[in-house]
């Protein structure tokens, strides 16, 4: 379970999307809002670009990349590499600036590349707070969009220059205490 939170909330490269053009007019919910405007929405986010590492201790290790903000995305992409070099999944994820939210999207695949049968919709979350060196994402209000099983959230925080933080925290299940929190500490790669 706690695997599986970790596999869902690590954020990774690029579910790309086509940009609407800056000039054409933006009138419906959920489009994209003019360039400018996106541009800033992602500002608070930029200290998670970079490459990030983590050696864990059974010998594994988790790569996390992500893109300068640029336009109205973010893209990132995460893999653990097992000590023995397999590869047992990725992610990719963009981050987007809609016309009244950010939004966070994310696929999964096994290391063969096959998409996961139990996760074949992104996972839909949105920006909830952001600013200083932190950014927290929640589940889609619409649990069916969100497809985010057991998460209550994931924030990433910056904790000085070198090391990014990553905790993702489960819901409780009914009449049950929350799991404990998975918390990532990933050093930058220079």
């Amino acid at each position: 379970m706690i695997l599986r939170l970790a596999a869902i909330a690590s954020l990774a490269l690029a579910a790309c999307s086509a940009q609407p053009s800056a000039t054409a007019p933006q009138s419906s919910p959920g489009a994209p809002a003019s360039g400018p405007k996106r541009a800033a929405a992602l500002e608070p986010l930029a200290f998670m670009a970079g490459a990030w590492t983590q050696q864990q201790p059974n010998g594994a290790m988790i790569e996390e990349h992500w893109m300068q903000p640029r336009g109205a995305s973010m893209l990132g992409s995460f893999r653990r590499i097992l000590g023995n070099g397999a590869v047992p999944f990725y992610e990719f994820t963009q981050i987007v600036a809609e016309k009244d939210r950010v939004v966070l999207r994310q696929i999964h695949v096994h290391g063969n590349f096959e998409p996961d049968p139990k996760r074949t919709e992104p996972m839909e979350l949105v920006l909830e707070r952001a600013g200083g060196g932190s950014a927290t994402f929640v589940p889609a209000a619409d649990p069916a969009k969100a497809n985010a099983g057991a998460l209550a959230r994931i924030t990433y925080a910056l904790d000085g220059a070198d090391t990014l933080g990553l905790t993702v925290e489960p819901k409780a299940a009914e009449g049950k205490p929350a799991e404990k929190p998975l918390v990532f500490r990933m050093s930058k790669v220079r």
